[in-house]
């Protein structure tokens, strides 16, 4: 398995996929090199098996900014490397197939093919048409198109985004898999065993800080929300090259002291956040799926989600709007806040619907894909 991120070294939900998905395989006896960049963090574990390729002197996550020639070089370096690694560790493990995850492996996925001539899966969590608000990147592109034509199976993680890579990419919808990301519903508690009732309540935003997430819509929901009940407190956590914008913009708008801005969370402090807080909202522009909007389910916390996200194909026990729409949001979160009974019910019903959507749920899907190939 190819990839960028694995925890700690993760932005987000690729970072949790590649972790949840590599475990619960290896619980159903399915070995698992795991191949990724060499980071300063302690990797611990041996499962599944970590291959640190080469150092790559970028984070996880990479501001668009610094999307240039240093960048686009050492990523092409990376995925020479890792194309070269399993190659040589085959001739004594015996690779079945390679499975790559995202635009920065592909090439990778497509080398490694050509090496040992195994068959090719590619994961598609987002394309750059999600990530790119001010318009896309051709190379990041080709990248892509290159690597979905090439694999013989290519699994995407809603129907939304299968759509896209039919229209967009002109792909085969015969060669594409839709396999939802999941949840352990056990690591996180319980909104009703923790959240007390309390005059101030607590709305949140969990995210990278990047135009695709849709914080800046969530402040101006904000504002409004804030014009008719003064005791609410919206708290966004997450970092990303937006956050000073969103500081200032906070201020402007006169919500600031409304406004908590908690930066990057750890995974202990995420279950916290979750269960601490009256209303989730993922108001992103174009959300391939969203895992975060899973767990916050989980821990019984009734979400609210854009129409432009995968996650909603698989809870009808939520209210969607149009991230455009920050009056209809508005509407939604003081409805949530002010109504008890709404509240808790529409959190009761959501545990149980992301109890259906688990890790190992996803394992068998993929261990289903594997099969089809060998």
């Amino acid at each position: 398995m190819l990839g960028w991120e694995f925890p700690p070294f993760k932005s987000g939900g690729l970072g949790v996929h590649c972790y949840e998905l590599t475990h619960a395989l290896a619980n159903r006896g399915i070995e698992v090199d795991f191949y990724m960049p060499r980071t300063e963090f302690e990797m611990k574990g041996t499962t599944p098996r970590l291959i640190q390729v080469m150092p790559v002197h970028f984070g996880p996550y990479t501001a668009r900014e610094t999307y240039g020639a240093d960048f686009m070089s050492r990523v092409m370096q990376y995925n020479l490397k890792c194309a070269e690694e399993v190659e040589k560790n085959n001739r004594e493990r015996e690779y079945d197939l390679i499975h790559n995850h995202d635009w920065l492996t592909m090439r990778a996925g497509i080398l490694a093919k050509q090496k040992i001539k195994k068959p090719h899966v590619a994961t598609v969590h987002s394309t750059e048409y999600d990530r790119s608000a001010m318009g896309a990147n051709q190379q990041i592109l080709d990248i892509e198109r290159a690597g979905m034509h090439a694999a013989d199976r290519v699994i995407t993680v809603s129907q939304m985004m299968k759509k896209q890579l039919v229209g967009k990419f002109g792909m085969d919808c015969s060669k594409i898999r839709v396999i939802y990301n999941g949840v352990d519903p056990e690591k996180f508690k319980k909104k009703w065993e923790v959240k007390k009732y309390s005059k101030e309540k607590v709305v949140l935003f969990l995210g990278r800080m990047a135009e695709q997430k849709g914080p800046v819509q969530f402040l101006q929901t904000a504002q409004k929300v804030l014009s008719a009940m003064k005791n609410v407190n919206f708290v966004m956590a997450g970092g990303g090259d937006m956050l000073p914008y969103l500081i200032n913009y906070s201020i402007q708008l006169g919500i600031s002291d409304n406004v908590t801005f908690l930066g990057y969370l750890p995974e202990s402090q995420l279950k916290e956040a979750y269960a601490k807080s009256d209303v989730y909202v993922l108001p992103s522009v174009s959300e391939p799926f969203g895992i975060t909007a899973l767990e916050a389910m989980a821990s019984g916390t009734p979400i609210i989600l854009s129409k432009t996200s995968g996650v909603s194909e698989i809870t009808p026990h939520c209210l969607k709007v149009d991230f455009w729409d920050v009056n209809r949001m508005a509407e939604d979160i003081i409805a949530l806040l002010k109504y008890r009974v709404l509240n808790h019910t529409m959190g009761i019903y959501e545990v149980e619907d992301a109890r259906k959507f688990s890790w190992g749920r996803a394992a068998d899907e993929t261990i289903g894909v594997y099969r089809e190939l060998v």
